[in-house]
């Protein structure tokens, strides 16, 4: 479990939250098309590392959900664009599923008031 709570702080969420943040929130005049590529690189490095590890899996670690799975999947919950395909990630969206469907999980926006964009 630890292995996956220091990969998510190290390549997961480090680089998505970023990521989401220069392509998304940062004022146009200040995105730079070249960063925001590299950065998108880095997630999708990462995303392909997640979804090997998701194969067969219905949680990151052993037959229920840990911190691990809570941690690593945090910001895959946003809409707004950071390079992940969901198409292209059926492991992944399937472990999300399976989050989505654990008693009272919520929406991260439905958890923030004010929240910047609406969820589709």
């Amino acid at each position: 479990m630890l292995r996956w709570i220091l990969w998510d702080n190290h390549k997961g969420s480090s680089q998505f939250g970023m990521t989401r943040f220069i392509a998304n929130f940062l004022p146009e005049k200040h995105r730079n098309a070249d960063v925001i590529a590299f950065a998108v690189g880095r997630c999708q490095a990462a995303l392909t590392v997640l979804e090997a590890h998701l194969e067969g899996r219905d949680w990151m670690v052993g037959d229920a959900p840990t911190a691990a799975d809570f941690s690593c999947s945090a910001y895959l919950f946003y809409d707004e664009p950071f390079g992940m395909d969901r198409e292209a990630t059926p492991n992944i969206q399937r472990w999300l599923d399976n989050i989505r469907q654990l008693p009272n999980w919520k929406h991260p926006y439905d958890l923030m008031q004010g929240h910047p964009l609406p969820q589709s």
